[in-house]
């Protein structure tokens, strides 16, 4: 039997490429048990990176489709021995098979918790680390809110900015039966939310945003590397992250280490109800007026779009082959684990003051609904390291009030000199960057 990692896929994708190079660094074959994609041909451009793959007949996978598929790959001679996903939506699935397998995870109760935004939101505060008040939008109810607070709407459960907005009145609430349709029939995204549609709504937290990109074994926390949200552009109805850079910009170190602190006591926390390993991406941000950190999200994965090159650009470390290695780690390595880690952190050097490196990168959003004619991103000057346009010609997006990413790219960039190359590269990519709907 050749031992295995399970790749559980959403839709025929996964940074399956990424996560084979991790498998391929632990002798392990990568397999893959993924959901039907739209289109058939996107898994064959998957497939080159796997040495075995179910796919089922349903555009999400549910709870005995990881049986059926454990039962074919033993039959074609794989031995499963920790599965790995990096769609949110299958971490629970994840956590429950590497609970049967032996493999180290976080519980499935603390990972619940974490997926639950109302839910967490009122832990936090309980446990006296939060004073954002907060309100489960019943469908048949509004909430008293205090009109001398600003309020924001967002899904109990999602991604990608799916309806999460700034209130600007009560009467904007109308609109979310209408939003919970769209979450039911977007196709990419509905297996996010779980079977949950509800809303919450919460304080406003006026400040600048952060991710603290972290990883949890033994219930010890290191946060390799903090990207600040330095351009938001906030729609009707969702909010773009325009770019990222690391390591931020708007507050002094001194301030990010205590944000790093807090983060790590909300963490802890969490650790008493099993949250003790994993890779988190943990949304942040400092209330200028109250002079304190508060947690937005903590999504219990590695953060999306080019936050893992950004992070292996920084640290040398990437989150795809450290996880894959911490969930089968021997005991009598976990000591060199921690320590790596510890001396990769970007943190250490704004704790001595020593030069970082560091990255910007930007992402390009769709009009939803629309139809891509064209699209082209090719600056005659600072062309990006990296480089992914995630459309082709034809693409119908979906008609959803959400982020929906056409385009990301990164530069690594000189850390002195940050703020400049935020504001160059803003306009760089705003000028070159063309798409045009049908």
């Amino acid at each position: 039997m050749k031992r295995a990692l399970l790749l559980l896929m959403h839709q025929g994708k996964s940074y399956t490429e990424e996560i084979a190079a991790a498998a391929a660094g632990l002798g392990l074959a990568l397999v893959a048990l993924s959901s039907r994609p739209k289109k058939p041909e996107v898994l064959e451009a998957t497939r080159r990176h796997l040495a075995d793959c179910v796919v089922t007949e349903e555009p999400e996978l549910h709870s005995g489709d990881v049986d059926k598929a454990l039962r074919q790959l033993a039959d074609r001679g794989y031995r499963v021995e920790a599965a790995f996903a990096s769609f949110e939506a299958y971490r629970l699935l994840m956590a429950e098979l590497n609970e049967r397998l032996g493999a180290r995870d976080s519980s499935g109760p603390a990972l619940r918790l974490c997926l639950d935004k109302y839910e967490l939101r009122r832990h936090l505060f309980a446990e006296g680390l939060s004073e954002v008040r907060v309100h489960h939008l019943a469908a048949d109810t509004r909430p008293e809110l205090d009109p001398a607070a600003r309020w924001f709407v967002k899904p109990v459960r999602g991604a990608a900015s799916f309806a999460a907005f700034i209130l600007e009145s009560a009467d904007d609430l109308a609109d979310l039966p209408a939003i919970q349709e769209q979450m039911r029939a977007d196709r990419s995204m509905k297996a996010i939310f779980m079977d949950r549609y509800d809303f919450l709504v919460e304080e406003y937290v006026e400040g600048p945003e952060f991710s603290f990109e972290t990883f949890v074994l033994d219930g010890r926390v290191h946060h390799l590397c903090v990207h600040e949200k330095a351009r938001v552009e906030r729609l009707e109805r969702t909010t773009l992250e325009g770019m990222s850079v690391s390591p931020p910009v708007s507050l002094a170190p001194e301030l990010i280490l205590e944000g790093a602190d807090f983060v790590t006591r909300c963490l802890n926390a969490l650790a008493r109800l099993g949250l003790s390993a994993g890779a988190f991406h943990i949304e942040a941000k400092y209330w200028e007026s109250k002079k304190r950190w508060e947690i937005i999200e903590i999504n219990p994965r590695m953060g999306g779009s080019l936050i893992d090159p950004s992070v292996k650009a920084v640290t040398g470390l990437s989150f795809f082959d450290l996880w894959a290695e911490a969930l089968l780690l021997p005991d009598s390595e976990r000591d060199a684990f921690h320590d790596r880690l510890t001396r990769a952190s970007q943190l250490e050097t704004l704790r001595t003051g020593a030069p970082t490196r560091a990255t910007v990168f930007l992402s390009k959003y769709g009009e939803k609904g629309r139809t891509v004619d064209a699209i082209r991103f090719e600056p005659p000057t600072r062309p990006p390291r990296i480089l992914r346009v995630h459309v082709t010609e034809g693409t119908e997006l979906e008609a959803s009030d959400r982020a929906i990413c056409l385009m990301d790219a990164l530069w690594d960039v000189a850390a002195d000199d940050l703020e400049a190359e935020i504001a160059f590269l803003d306009r760089h990519a705003t000028e070159h960057f063309q798409v045009r709907y049908r």
